[in-house]
């Protein structure tokens, strides 16, 4: 018969009773039916009539299937000893351009394959094979790890029967998944959505192959993710995946600070809260993307998951945190939609947030946008602004320190330029650490002090800026805030000393930005001030050299004396000037650089004041200091940054998100991904929430209480191999110089630390009262018994 229905099933491995299972149960479906079945070893003998009554019920009701649904076909069963032998035999007995895909029996073993979770035996043996219908039975135990793959792996059934029963299964499945529409089936799209197309097209203009996709999942956004997937994939564009909704924020937006890169994210329906905080750390940030978020029509009945309908309203609350949106409500006007969508990105005003219904999501029909660039206005620096930071450069105090906001290279070099030139003090801040560090291609720094913070601030900048623990004379020193909003997290002083205390300036390009204590504002784009900076410079010798002693002065200390004892569980204080010395020694003996990645809490600002840098890092303290936001973005920043990462983040914010390791493991070893050089995360364990815990042990006198407690289980020691990524699980109890150069130089590896740890109040800049301790360099009269009155409640 000219129509009759095709379908080829393959079976492959070198055991003649696997063969005769699949046999038996094709065998039992076509009896007596207008089904044939044709056999490449028609020779091989049946294994006998299979009578349990689970089989006889499993069959009863797949012949019942068949005979309505497929009353003639013609089965064509192909035996293969291997992979590449399936491959040869589907080729030359292809079943012509109207017949199924193949539907596949492995026998793991007899075909000589291995079936790991994320082995790339199977994948690398069928996926040239036209067929996604596979299913592979192993032997052993189970593997301990478990992952959906184009192909199933099952164990071998040990009795015979039950491998038969679910090729009757199996076969009758890819009947009614493959044969004809039946009630199950939705209706097909007319093609892929228009709206990824849309997205890629204008992504691509503006940014090539530099921005990245992240994904979770959803039923309604699934095509939208399939098709930007593909397009992603094609074009170069890392796609980043991440455990949750939120860490693909917190990915996109640490990709964002460390490369510029835009992003698209998209989830389902209801999810546009999940972002938490972080939405309004990427509109703060400026960060260019969109997030496609699923959602009801405007009309729906108090819709599943909707944001926007009677009962409630997300676009207000979008509104209230001026995060731009558009609702792509209807295809009929989906053009004009993203024409607006498509300007919004271009204003810099942060990400754009597409609220979009289901006919939006799946409407194919092409659109014809128009999106001319908008050539962005580059804010000048004027001559009266300029002039007296001219000044306070070329004549002004021997003391003068730079904080640094995020740089561009040409803004870094004019800056490390300018301050060798002119004896300026460096610093960064906890929310761009390593916009300036004590390391540049492999040289150091000499003006780099180390962080100007409220919260970790450096020995060096605090003996910079202070004598006997009060500040310096008005006269004798001024600060300088390059691109900063000089915040609080990001200024040690009280507002009497920012008002009056300091001689201050500022630069940036939001007018909003300047500070109210400013004495020199300068309303600019960092680029053009630095260069107009450049070509004035003109620092007498004697005031560089007052400049260059003043720098000297300024001697690098841990200033505590805890940092040199190594009692068990080791203090951060000891931890981080041990591992301090490991990495000084790498970065100057053997080039070694890194991406740093600081999370919220003592454990990321212990690491970001007492570690040298390399460069521009990322850290959960930006904007509103979300702890677990720094973790969440390792997977992103370890994929697609050509460094060694290394992570910082305590137990509490490891409580507090999801794990982000098989995530990691997955992009690698079931994406192709690759992890360039080491991932190192350090999970730093005492136990509680120690920044509370400080706060409340130093300022309120208060002893430790039951809010600050985490209870951590800590795993033993392991280390699994994923052939394309080795990971690790180990314990630091103590800091061996030998094994720590040997796990952060590792490549294709990442290793989990596991650091228990004491707790202390003692340095690490915890608050502006640990620089009255008594361990410090310079005891502070301050620091003292008064019978007056008790430690000044003032920020320095």
């Amino acid at each position: 018969m000219e129509n009759t229905p095709r379908f080829v099933v393959v079976t492959v491995g070198k055991r003649p009773g696997f063969h005769s299972a699949v046999r038996d149960a094709l065998t039992d479906l076509v009896r007596d039916s207008g089904r044939a079945l044709s056999d490449t070893a028609p020779d091989e003998p049946r294994t006998g009539a299979i009578r349990t009554p689970a089989y006889t019920d499993l069959l009863t009701k797949a012949r019942r299937f068949l005979a309505l649904a497929l009353p003639h076909a013609a089965i064509r069963l192909v035996s293969a000893d291997s992979a590449p032998q399936a491959a040869r035999a589907l080729e030359d007995r292809a079943a012509g351009p109207d017949a199924a895909p193949p539907l596949m029996f492995v026998d793991a073993a007899g075909a000589g394959l291995g079936t790991e979770p994320l082995d790339a035996d199977v994948s690398e043996a069928f996926g040239a094979l036209p067929s996604r219908n596979v299913a592979v039975y192993t032997e052993g135990p189970h593997p301990g790890v478990q992952m959906a793959r184009p192909y199933e792996v099952l164990r071998l059934p040990e009795e015979p029967w039950v491998l038969t029963a679910d090729v009757v299964r199996r076969f009758t499945d890819h009947v009614q998944h493959h044969h004809g529409r039946t009630a199950l089936r939705s209706v097909s799209r007319t093609g892929p959505p228009a709206l990824a197309a849309a997205l890629h097209g204008f992504l691509t203009e503006r940014a090539g192959d530099r921005w990245g996709l992240h994904y979770f999942t959803g039923s309604v956004v699934s095509g939208l993710i399939t098709e930007l997937d593909r397009l992603a994939a094609a074009g170069g564009n890392p796609v980043l995946r991440g455990p949750s909704e939120h860490s693909l924020a917190c990915g996109a937006l640490a990709r964002w600070q460390l490369d510029a890169a835009p992003f698209v994210i998209v989830v389902t329906s209801g999810m546009v809260d999940e972002f938490r905080g972080t939405l309004a750390n990427l509109r703060q940030a400026r960060a260019r993307g969109f997030l496609v978020c699923a959602d009801s029509p405007r009309g729906a009945w108090f819709p599943l998951q909707g944001t926007v309908h009677a009962a409630e309203d997300s676009r207000a609350v979008l509104a209230a945190r001026r995060i731009p949106y558009v609702y792509l409500e209807d295809p009929a006007t989906l053009q004009r939609d993203l024409t607006a969508a498509f300007a919004a990105y271009d204003e810099e005003r942060g990400p754009v947030v597409l609220l979009a219904t289901p006919s939006v999501l799946a409407s194919a029909a092409p659109l014809a946008i128009e999106a001319p660039r908008r050539p962005r206005p580059v804010l000048q620096v004027r001559d009266d602004q300029l002039a007296p930071v001219v000044d306070l450069v070329n004549s002004g105090p021997a003391r003068l320190l730079w904080q640094c906001g995020p740089l561009d290279g040409a803004e870094s070099g004019l800056v490390h330029d300018i301050a060798a030139r002119a004896g300026i003090a460096l610093a960064d801040s906890p929310i761009h650490p390593g916009s300036v560090s004590g390391y540049r291609d492999g040289r150091k720094v000499t003006e780099y002090l180390g962080l100007l913070a409220l919260y970790g601030y450096s020995a060096r900048v605090h003996s910079y800026l202070h004598r006997g623990g009060r500040l310096r004379p008005r006269a004798d020193q001024a600060v300088l805030f390059l691109k900063s909003r000089a915040g609080e997290v990001s200024t040690p002083f009280s507002p009497r000393a920012l008002a009056r205390g300091l001689r201050i300036a500022q630069v940036t390009s939001e007018a909003a930005h300047l500070a109210p204590f400013t004495d020199h504002p300068v309303h600019a784009e960092a680029l053009p001030f630095l260069r107009a900076l450049r070509e004035r410079l003109d620092v007498d010798e004697e005031l560089r050299s007052r400049r260059r002693a003043a720098l000297a002065e300024a001697r690098h200390s841990p200033d505590d004396a805890v940092h040199a004892l190594p009692v068990l569980p080791m203090s951060a204080n000891y931890f981080f000037h041990r591992l301090g010395g490991v990495l000084e020694e790498l970065i100057t003996t053997r080039g070694y650089t890194y991406t740093g990645v600081f999370d919220a809490g003592r454990g990321g600002m212990s690491a970001m004041r007492n570690l040298p840098r390399t460069g521009p890092g990322f850290s959960g303290w930006y904007g509103r200091a979300l702890m677990g936001d720094a973790l969440q973005a390792v997977p992103a920043v370890a994929l697609t940054r050509d460094d060694n990462v290394l992570a910082f983040v305590g137990d509490g914010a490891s409580a507090l998100v999801p794990d982000i390791v098989p995530t990691l493991v997955q992009q690698v070893c079931g994406y192709g991904q690759r992890l360039r050089r080491n991932l190192t995360v350090f999970r730093l364990i005492d136990g509680g929430l120690s920044m509370i815990r400080s706060y409340d042990e130093g300022r309120a006198g208060n002893g430790l209480h039951r809010q600050n407690q985490v209870l951590t289980l800590l795993d033993p020691e392991w280390t699994r191999d994923f052939g394309r990524v080795t990971v690790r699980h180990r314990h630091v109890r103590d800091v061996s110089p030998d094994r720590l150069r040997d796990w952060l130089t590792r490549p294709a590896t990442v290793n989990v630390c596991s650091v228990p740890l004491s707790h202390n109040n003692e340095g690490d800049g915890l608050s502006p009262l640990s620089c009255l301790g008594w361990q410090r360099d310079e005891l502070s009269p301050l620091a003292l018994p008064s019978p007056r009155s008790a430690a000044p409640t003032d920020r320095f």
